[in-house]
């Protein structure tokens, strides 16, 4: 069962960073705005999570700087090529022909949750 809202903490441990790291990304990206809670604690969704992982994915794995990474996410999300780079992550490493329908629904859902986020994503922007 999926949660609602992960903590700092959870978050951190998902995606193997450093809590002040998802702090400084917080800053510099400005449709990353997680809610805080009454006690003023971080509260991720799974929008925010999806965010994050794409985030990190750009920062890691593309060796991106952290302007260039906001610059590409931005730019992705105008000329509406975010599908395709979404498509790609999910896919990738993955037998296009697999009979495996669990991991194919799953890896369905997944792209939904990821669409769903970089709309709101655009949406923020378009509102700047």
């Amino acid at each position: 069962m999926k949660k609602l809202y992960y903590s700092i903490s959870e978050i951190s441990k998902i995606l193997d960073e450093e809590q002040y790291i998802l702090r400084y990304w917080e800053k510099e990206f400005d449709f990353l705005k997680p809610r805080k809670n009454r006690a003023g604690n971080r509260i991720y969704s799974e929008k925010d999570l999806q965010t994050l992982k794409l985030i990190k994915s750009f920062i890691r794995e593309e060796k991106l700087s952290v302007k260039e990474a906001n610059s590409k996410l931005k730019n992705l999300i105008k000329s509406n090529e975010i599908e395709k780079v979404v498509s790609k992550s999910i896919y990738e490493g993955s037998e296009p022909n697999s009979t495996n329908k669990k991991s194919n629904k799953i890896n369905k859902e997944l792209k939904q949750e990821l669409l769903s986020a970089l709309r709101d994503m655009l949406n923020y922007l378009k509102s700047s």
